[in-house]
């Protein structure tokens, strides 16, 4: 795919949004928003640490997990902080594994970092698609005939891959039956190079407590994010069932990882639009609403960025604590 299909790929959503605005008085879409009630909004806005702080925590689980001594959670918050910045920039969230290079300042394996990352992210990613599951017989005859079948082949097959790459993932054997066929295709150079990773990742393995702990947390990270959008649909007045408000915002959450669009536009407005629609509100309020949670993003991207001034890349390291010792073992701090 050349550079310039790339970019039209990524325009897909903005299109998607140009079309919207111009079928749609833009004048009721500002009324909606000038009469909102703004209490929910700014509590939602202030929600935004508690999300960080459980999301951090899980992240220095599966560091930890993988061997790596883990930063302090405050550290571990501002990382990804920065990293929502960067992701909320990019298309498909891709920014988000800057991460991994604030890690490697700090004297981490880059590999290590880099994977437990895309864990971190493939733990949301299992959670959001499980939750659209559970919803999708109430859920999708919502959207018209064309899009019933693209919808239930996205989502099914999202979770059926979630489902699979992360038992492979985090599991000795299938972790090194997998680096061994692939060090069998790759070219001879960098067989060095796969035999290190396996080395680092050898202290990972999918163990019934760490499991147990990963999925709750991010079950507890999934509902905290739902309830600060459930505040902005009571901002709005806006009432439908909450198994599809759940749905719709999990069915969001998986299609705009996809790199047709910057942070969610157009696509998000199209589900709700769509979702909406059925329970009487125009086009107006869907907009509206997904203004909203724009706001959201916004607020992420730029506290992300304020923090990232405060805290750029390449800024020597502070010092870290030595990392304490029990029972002769070397423990993350």
């Amino acid at each position: 795919m050349s550079k310039y299909t790339r970019w039209l790929t990524r325009l897909i959503g903005p299109g998607i949004l140009a079309y919207f605005l111009l079928t749609t008085d833009v004048n009721k879409v500002a009324a909606n928003l000038r009469d909102l009630d703004w209490l929910p909004v700014l509590l939602s806005l202030a929600m935004y640490p508690g999300l960080i702080a459980v999301k951090a925590w899980r992240w220095n689980l599966l560091m930890r997990s993988l061997g790596m001594r883990a930063p302090s959670l405050g550290y571990s918050m501002i990382l990804y902080m920065i990293g929502q910045f960067a992701g909320g920039a990019t298309p498909g969230q891709s920014g988000d594994f800057i991460k991994a290079w604030y890690l490697r300042e700090r004297g981490r394996p880059l590999a290590s970092a880099l994977f437990s990352i895309l864990l971190d992210r493939l733990f949301d990613f299992l959670v959001m698609a499980l939750l659209s599951l559970l919803g999708l017989i109430a859920f999708l005859h919502l959207f018209s005939r064309q899009l019933e079948a693209p919808i239930l082949v996205t989502t099914v097959g999202f979770a059926a891959a979630m489902a699979l790459a992360i038992p492979a993932l985090m599991s000795r054997r299938p972790r090194d039956w997998l680096m061994t066929r692939a060090q069998r295709l790759a070219p001879r150079r960098v067989h060095d190079r796969l035999e290190r990773w396996r080395g680092q990742f050898a202290a990972l393995d999918m163990r019934p407590a760490l499991m147990g702990s990963l999925l709750l947390t991010s079950l507890g990270a999934a509902m905290w994010a739902m309830a600060r959008l459930w505040l902005l649909f009571r901002a709005m007045d806006v009432a439908i069932p909450l198994t599809v408000l759940v749905c719709s915002v999990a069915l969001v959450s998986i299609i705009q990882t996809l790199p047709i669009s910057f942070s969610g536009i157009g696509v998000r407005d199209a589900v709700l639009i769509a979702v909406l629609a059925n329970y009487g509100y125009g086009r107006d309020t869907g907009l509206a609403l997904s203004a909203l949670f724009l706001l959201i993003t916004l607020e992420h991207v730029l506290i992300g960025f304020l923090v990232s001034l405060r805290h750029p890349l390449g800024r020597p390291a502070p010092a870290e604590p030595p990392a304490r010792v029990v029972r002769g073992e070397k423990l993350a701090s």
